[in-house]
């Protein structure tokens, strides 16, 4: 799929933020561009109200800020009402009424894929009210052969509800590749899940081993296998939202290790890619990436055989 036919489709099934944001990058304005060109035109919405529309934080819903959309609309030369469309009726609001953030939040952090909100729908309960990930530690093998091994996760959580007893887990392989499926827990198990393996992705149920109160942590951990291995040339954890601690090792094989690696960030929801750091394999072959406060985006490592 082309660009073109990416930016078409958002146009037509949305998420907002996404043909926002796809639009602004398709005429090449910046926030304070769009935001000087609507100011002219008598629309007063501020760079920061902007950033939060194109990564999904918030939506506009006032008369005004819808007022603004239209204007977006002839600013940025899509179809009029395509963008007005997506922001959908007013959201309702007060006690009792779950909040979308927490879709959007995982929508995001996976890049806004077409395919990604009707599997989210499916696990909409788990993901409402998602539990909140205090340390998240997973350790990566690389076989000798350079080909994809297992992945070992451990995760400290805390719930945010009361009756909480699963969470949601993301991973990710190759297009045309079967993802990398749970095998086995501890203090979890596998329960639903939903596989595209045309995307090469796979939403996975865990199912707590005991049921939470509101505020109480429970250590859980699980092993990923792929069913069909791939080259290794890189490893990267997507977070939709911070984590108080998150540690990741990759650990190479000693007839396996790379020439070069460096480390590197994709902050959300500026999508720019930072952080670039060369390490080096310790003695035990292994690299090492350690972060407090993990914000939302993904944390990577890349190597090259050659």
């Amino acid at each position: 799929m082309t660009r073109n036919d990416e930016f078409a489709e958002a146009l037509r099934t949305g998420p907002f933020c996404r043909a926002l944001s796809m639009a602004a990058q398709a005429r090449g304005l910046s926030l304070r561009q769009l935001h000087y060109r609507l100011q002219a035109r008598g629309a007063s919405v501020s760079a920061m109200t902007l950033s939060h529309w194109q990564s999904g934080r918030s939506v506009p819903e006032r008369e005004e800020s819808l007022r603004a959309v239209e204007i977006l609309e002839e600013v940025l030369a899509v179809q009029a009402g395509s963008l007005r469309r997506l922001v959908g009726s007013r959201r309702p609001r007060g006690r009792g009424v779950p909040s979308a953030l927490p879709l959007q939040r995982r929508h995001r952090a996976w890049g806004h894929p077409a395919f990604l909100p009707p599997l989210l729908e499916e696990f909409r309960d788990s993901l409402t009210n998602p539990v909140r990930k205090i340390e998240l530690h997973e350790t990566f093998h690389v076989r000798p052969d350079r080909y994809t091994g297992r992945l070992v996760v451990r995760e400290l959580i805390e719930a945010r509800q009361d009756r909480t007893n699963t969470m949601i887990f993301a991973a990710r392989s190759k297009p045309g590749v079967p993802p990398p499926l749970v095998a086995e827990g501890s203090g979890c198990r596998p329960g639903t899940v939903l596989t595209l393996e045309e995307e090469g992705f796979s939403l996975t149920e865990l199912v707590l081993d005991k049921t939470l109160r509101r505020g109480e942590r429970l250590a859980i951990g699980f092993v990923q296998e792929y069913p069909r291995p791939i080259v290794a040339e890189n490893h990267h954890r997507r977070i939709a939202e911070a984590v108080g601690r998150y540690h990741a090792e990759v650990v190479f094989s000693p007839a396996a290790v790379p020439v070069a690696c460096r480390t590197w960030r994709i902050r959300t929801p500026e999508n720019r890619t930072t952080g670039w750091v060369t390490v080096r394999p310790d003695d035990g072959h292994t690299i090492r990436v350690s972060r407090r406060n993990a914000a939302p985006g993904t944390h990577g490592l890349h190597w090259t055989w050659e």
